[in-house]
Order: C-alpha cells, then structure tokens, then sequence
C-alpha cells in the first residue's frame, strides 16, 4: 500500500444514524488501551444496546515504525469496512495516529460513511477525514472514557450525538466561561491544540474559513498554548473565524484569568464571542461535538454554549436488531 495522494476532498457527508442493535467498530491508532478500561467502555457500549467489534490487535504495545504504521492503517481500514460496523470510535489517545496518515485511503471512507468518534490524538484523524475524505465526524469521548450508565451526561452525550441527527441540548450551557459574549452560527472545527498545530502546511491542513473554532489541550503550562495559539494566528487560521471555544486546557487555577488576558489580546481586532470552561476534552465530562456541522454559539452574560442549526447525521429510517457478544475482526 502506497501513501495516499494529494486530491481535494469530497463535500462533506454525513454518516448514517445507529440504532439499537447496531455494531460499534473499536480502532487503536494511537497508544494501546489499558485494558481494564477497554472492557468497561465495551460493557459501557453493551449495556446501551449495541454490539462491538474490536480491531484485532486493539491489545498489542505500539513500536510506532514504518511497517507498523502501515498495518495499523490496515487494521482501521479493516474495522471501518466490516458490514456490521455502524459507527466506530478510538479506543484510546496518546501518541502515533499522524504517523498512518499516509497508509489511509480515502475513497473507502469516503464511500462508507460511518460516524467517528475520539479526541486528543484522534484529531489528526478527525482532520484527515474531513479534508481528505469529505466526511462529518465527532469531537467526543474515547472507549476507555465509558461507564455503563446512560445517566453519565458523557455516555448520554455519545449516544444522543450518535443516535440523533440533530439533538436539540444546549451543549455546555450552565458550565461554560464567556470571556466576551456574542451570538453567531459557522461550522463547528477544530480539537485538540497540538494536533491542529501541527496539520499547518499539511494536506489535511484545518479550514477555519467561517467557522467556530474549537480547541481542547493536555495539562500544559500556559506559555505552551500561547506559543501554539500565537502559532495558528502567524499562519492566518483565526482570519475569518466567528468565535472561539476553549475546553478543558486543565490549567492550574492560577493561570486561568491570565489565559483570559491573553485571549482577549490576541483576537483584539476580532469582534467573536470567546467561551473557556467548555465541558469536552480532557476531563469530565467529555461531551459530544459535531465537527464540520453549523451550530450556534452562544455566550451571554452568564454562560453559553453550543446548539446544533444543522443535522449531523442522516434522516433515516432503519431497523434494529439484538446486539450480539463482541467479535474481532480478522486481519
């Protein structure tokens, strides 16, 4: 298998809603799960309904080499192709989905769109997949997130953005920080910090054309977000954005109101509603957010968050069946 080209990507579709009784296909292209919590998430998924099938080396250490690059790309290939697999979701974050990028192709999902699902590492694979293969996906938890109760608002987050074309929720409303409020509507992009930083200059560099930029990190110091945002502002990726949500950067508490400075000194000349606090990223809860979707964002004196003015997944009508015990696929 040879690395992918350079071809524009396909308008981007939207992958069918699940029903009960749907598989959900489980990849590792990042760092391999901690398998007591592989299980609670595929019990998480089982006690909501659905089935599981897992990549087949979805338990085995990453060496992160060529070869095995390219055989990770195989095994996501693999799962997102099984006719039983509806929607599928990282088992994990970490480090190395970049690295099978180039082993992708994107006529297989650009022909099968199915709902993906992840964060932090995924969002390379978030990016690739909407500017290479044209296909809506969400921001959101990973596996090894999931408990078994549909009253977890991260698991009720999952299953209504997976489940519903356009859930009506205020996403985030009553927890998220307006640093300057607004109103407006624009597609939804973006993930976690670092990753977008480093798809600039790439093919699947993020289109933030008119859109509402969404960005999570790790707990950094402060100085290494600013270098990053300071970063995307030089390559001219927060030309034309309509506002800003931050999520969980995990700061210290110190560095927070000093984080809010800086914002509102970078995008001085941007007249966009900024919201901080926004519960999706690295703590709980991680809720769900459709990438590549318009929304609504708004912040008003007290609060604000995020409504979708768009489906996300398509107006079907589908059966469902008895989910089944989980299967490997076979490599």
């Amino acid at each position: 298998m040879s690395p992918e080209g350079g071809e524009n990507a396909a308008p981007l579709l939207r992958p069918p809603p699940l029903v009960k009784g749907d598989a959900i296909g489980i990849v590792a292209p990042s760092y391999a799960p901690r398998l007591g919590w592989l299980w609670r998430g595929v019990k998480a998924l089982e006690h909501a309904g659905f089935s599981v099938v897992l990549d087949p080396e979805i338990e085995q250490s990453r060496l992160f080499k060529r070869t095995e690059d390219e055989r990770r790309a195989e095994n996501f290939m693999g799962v997102w192709l099984e006719p039983r697999v509806k929607a599928v979701i990282g088992c994990t974050g970490g480090y190395g989905a970049v690295r099978m990028l180039p082993y992708l192709e994107p006529e297989i999902f650009r022909r099968n769109p199915k709902a993906f699902v992840g964060y932090s590492d995924i969002t390379a694979l978030h990016l690739w997949l909407m500017r290479r293969a044209g296909l809506r996906v969400f921001h959101g938890p990973t596996v090894d997130d999931l408990i078994p109760s549909t009253r977890d608002p991260t698991m009720a987050s999952l299953l209504a953005s997976l489940t519903t074309p356009r859930p009506t929720a205020k996403i985030g409303k009553g927890i998220a920080r307006v640093v300057r409020p607004g109103r407006v509507t624009g597609r939804l992009m973006g993930g976690n910090l670092s990753l977008v930083q480093q798809t600039i200059g790439t093919p699947y560099e993020i289109d933030t054309r008119d859109a509402i930029l969404f960005i999570e990190e790790t707990r950094d110091p402060m100085s290494v977000a600013d270098e990053r945002l300071v970063h995307l502002r030089a390559a001219g990726l927060l030309r034309g954005i309509r506002g800003i949500v931050f999520g969980q950067l995990s700061l210290d508490r110190s560095e927070e109101d000093e984080f809010e400075d800086f914002l509102l000194d970078l995008v001085s000349d941007l007249n966009i509603p900024i919201l901080t606090e926004f519960p999706a990223g690295h703590e709980v809860p991680n809720l769900t957010l459709p990438l590549g979707t318009e929304v609504e964002l708004v912040a008003e004196e007290t609060t604000g968050w995020i409504a979708y003015r768009e489906d996300a997944l398509e107006s079907i009508t589908v059966s469902s069946e008895p989910a089944d015990a989980p299967i490997l696929v076979q490599a």
